[in-house]
């Protein structure tokens, strides 16, 4: 696969965002192989010799050479059992009143290229032709959880901001040693199968988040890279828009659950200020200098070698609230109008974040753009550390949602459980618990990870009320959270297949197991490593080794 910053080990090129190209090539493999790479058409093998095969991708769109990927393996691709994409298509037409907003554009204003915003047939695709890659092994796995989504996920992106920039989609399941959950490049995106396990909303709302990066870190992208929020940011605040659209939620229940998963983020992005260096919190590090390019072409990624950098999601966290803080403001119906013609406009270019900030301030009502400037939004979100002030005040004076009052009501009946001594149980005394959403699973874990104590009874019950072995990756990270803190050794085995099933993950778990001073944990850990480290990417392989030893 290629790399953001080493895709030069593969071929000699030039890696600032601006040098951008277009690109071909011609991929010999062995006849059992599948090759997968970034272009415009889907390529069928040719066969050149007995037992060999030769694969041929391009693109027309320039871009930048560290967007660029390849992917070899023994795959097999992923066929629905029932109706074709075209079917639900049809049966799925659900655009918002702006649908005038998703007709070709006037004028583009990027290098001449064939491009889809010129095209009328593109402009009404709802959804793009699509394929899914896949070990056999995980074929009834991507049939119950993955297949059904793609074309719902599809639709839903562009109902929101119209125009599907590239021509179609592969969608590669990568092995439990990707680094994490899931990566976008043109044409193809990455899914870890840890997304695959448990029910489909982790898999629904990573599969969004890649297919915001079409729109936001592809066909747009930014100037600088130290400016990831302008890829990070937007796909995380689209996921949510997008799911909501896919799984065709009434506004209100849209709204609840959009709710809790800001109320999710809050809590990490609050954990992450406390633990990372202040200056790793900064949104455009270069301030004025940002998109510098001195006269030999070189610029300056800052922080870019710091191994730390990877694990951390600031970029994604402020930038989401970011987002989310000027949408409220200016009210959906026109954030979203202006963001697809933002699209327009900028598609096939490079931005910075005042690219962005100027036209919105530009396109708004003045009403709505009361106290807010560009400098303004700058300094209290883009070039200071920790928490943005108008963050902080929102968060303290908004109300709770009903799905988070609901999991707040079901930890206090968690800690009455947890308090009540060992003994007969009674009649009427037994707590009876609510069936709780993916999300509102990790919110109460997270809560309980926040008490000093839990007895085994308490998690052994807690493990069966909800099945959290069968849940999805993000309640099972919690739930293995829950048992190194607790010393819950019957549940061990669920720490060990974590970190060996589920590595893009596993990272935090290895520093929390050596933390905790305990001579049966850090056994466990340091033997985990052992069977995974070969496997494992080499970068998170040196963390984690740090970790260890």
């Amino acid at each position: 696969m290629g790399s953001p910053i080493n895709n030069r080990a593969l071929f000699p090129c030039q890696e600032p965002p601006v040098a951008m190209s277009t690109w071909q090539a011609t991929v010999r493999a062995a006849a059992s192989f599948v090759v997968l790479m970034s272009g415009e058409h889907s390529a069928k093998p040719t066969q050149l010799q007995e037992g060999c095969s030769s694969w041929h991708y391009y693109v027309t769109m320039p871009m930048p050479a560290s967007t660029f990927t390849i992917a070899v393996g023994s795959w097999t691709e992923m066929k629905p059992e029932t109706c074709s994409s075209n079917d639900l298509a049809a049966e799925r037409r659900s655009f918002s009143p702006s649908d005038a907003d998703f007709g070709c554009v006037g004028v583009c204003c990027h290098v001449d290229y064939p491009c889809r915003f010129q095209n009328a047939s593109a402009a009404i695709q709802e959804i793009i032709p699509h394929r899914v890659f896949a070990p056999v092994c995980l074929q009834g796995a991507c049939q119950e959880t993955l297949l059904p989504l793609v074309p719902l996920c599809l639709s839903a992106a562009h109902s929101v901001l119209g125009t599907h920039p590239f021509s179609r989609l592969d969608i590669l399941i990568v092995p439990a040693n990707f680094p994490s959950l899931g990566m976008a490049s043109p044409h193809i995106i990455f899914l870890s199968q840890s997304t695959l396990i448990g029910r489909s909303h982790l898999c629904g709302t990573r599969l969004c988040h890649e297919i915001a990066h079409a729109w936001f870190g592809l066909a747009i992208g930014a100037r600088d890279w130290t400016e990831e929020w302008l890829s990070e940011g937007f796909a995380t605040h689209l996921e949510d828009v997008f799911w909501a659209k896919a799984q065709q939620l009434a506004p209100h229940e849209a709204r609840e659950q959009q709710e809790l998963r800001a109320c999710l983020r809050w809590r990490r992005l609050q954990d992450e200020v406390r633990s990372s260096p202040e200056e790793m919190q900064v949104l455009r590090p270069n301030k004025e200098k940002t998109g510098f390019v001195s006269d030999s072409g070189s610029s300056v990624i800052k922080h870019g070698l710091n191994p730390e950098k990877v694990f951390m999601q600031v970029h994604y966290l402020k930038g989401y609230f970011l987002l989310r803080f000027l949408a409220r403001r200016l009210g959906d119906d026109t954030y979203f109008s202006f963001l697809r013609k933002f699209v327009h406009t900028f598609h096939g270019q490079l931005i910075l974040s005042q690219d962005f900030l100027q036209m919105l301030l530009e396109n708004i009502p003045e009403e709505k753009g009361l106290e807010l400037s560009v400098e303004s939004i700058f300094q209290d979100w883009l070039e200071s550390s920790g928490i943005p002030q108008p963050l902080q005040t929102e968060r303290q004076a908004g109300a709770e949602c009903g799905l988070v009052r609901q999991v707040g009501v079901e930890v206090e009946k968690w800690n009455r459980v947890s308090r009540r001594p060992r003994k007969r149980k009674r009649r009427g005394t037994e707590e009876v618990f609510e069936k709780l959403l993916p999300d509102q699973l990790v919110l109460l874990l997270e809560h309980l990870l926040e008490q000093k104590t839990l007895n085994p009874r308490t998690l052994q019950r807690l493990e069966r009320t909800y099945h959290l072995p069968q849940q999805d990756a993000e309640v099972r990270h919690r739930w293995c959270e829950l048992i190194v803190k607790h010393k819950y050794t019957k549940a061990y085995k669920n720490v060990e297949r974590f970190l060996q099933e589920d590595q893009a993950m596993g990272i935090y778990l290895y520093g929390e197991l050596m933390l905790s001073e305990d001579a049966r944990q850090q056994q466990l850990a340091r033997r985990c490593f052992e069977l995974t480290k070969g496997q494992m990417d080499m970068c998170s392989a040196q963390v984690v080794a740090e970790m260890l030893f």
